[in-house]
């Protein structure tokens, strides 16, 4: 299990709401002629939505309890609230409304915790399911274009807030092309926390992106380099993702 209880409490130091954030899905929110309706998939302690949820329709799910009880919890001080489910990514379909949401958004990198293209695959079906004509699916990644995945072992950018800072490598299986995900935290006093081994994850690509939304019938894709709409360039760290239906 990820983000499990040691290293949860820096969570949101380190997976903070990013610069441009907010503005960038309150004007996709406001595009639509209706309240908008937004759908945060995977949202950890949904510190994104919190900030939303006055402005839009926020539903939020995510496969780890922790995080659905401390989205919950903070939500005592919130003026209004909205709902928050245990929910796998696989389930989306199964138990969420058709041609309902406006917005769906994946962010933080968790969707390479789907494990395998088949699985994302299944997932940019559902999403598609999900939306409202017109609506659109939000991913943000890292730019795993960049990387040279010959090597055994790739290292990511490390991401740092004053208490702590998150490494993370990928490690390459080449008997079974698979890939493994290693972090740890080293805190400000030295401490290590160690707390993610040998963790299934895809390294999927923004031309593989192309590809299935292409192949799935989104009617158009964009990708940015961060919130701002910034170009993408070879040498980004990370990829926004927008799929329109």
């Amino acid at each position: 299990m990820i983000y499990i209880k040691r290293w949860i409490d820096y969570y949101e130091e380190l997976f903070t709401v990013e610069e441009g954030q907010e503005e960038f899905f309150t004007n996709l929110g406001n595009s639509y002629d209706e309240p908008a309706k937004l759908l945060s998939v995977e949202c950890g302690p949904s510190a994104l939505s919190q900030k939303l949820v006055d402005k839009f329709d926020i539903t939020a799910t995510d496969t780890y309890s922790e995080f659905v009880n401390i989205a919950k919890t903070r939500q005592n001080n919130l003026q209004k609230t909205y709902p928050v489910f245990n929910l796998n990514p696989a389930d989306l379909g199964r138990y969420l409304g058709k041609n309902f949401y406006h917005v769906i958004y994946c962010l933080n990198y968790r969707l390479i915790f789907m494990k395998d293209k088949a699985v994302i695959w299944k997932f940019l079906i559902d999403a598609k399911a999900l939306l409202k004509e017109g609506g659109c699916l939000v991913l943000d990644l890292f730019n795993f274009s960049k990387y040279d995945f010959s090597e055994t072992k790739i290292d990511l950018p490390e991401i740092k807030c004053d208490r702590a800072t998150l490494y993370s490598s990928i490690i390459k299986n080449s008997d079974t092309t698979s890939y493994k995900l290693f972090q740890h935290v080293v805190t400000s006093s030295g401490k290590l926390i160690d707390e993610v081994k040998d963790e299934d994850v895809c390294p999927i690509s923004y031309e593989t992106f192309k590809t299935f939304a292409s192949e799935l019938g989104y009617s158009s894709i964009e990708f940015y380099s961060d919130y701002k709409k910034s170009p993408l360039t070879k040498e980004s760290d990370k990829i926004i993702c927008v799929l329109k239906k």
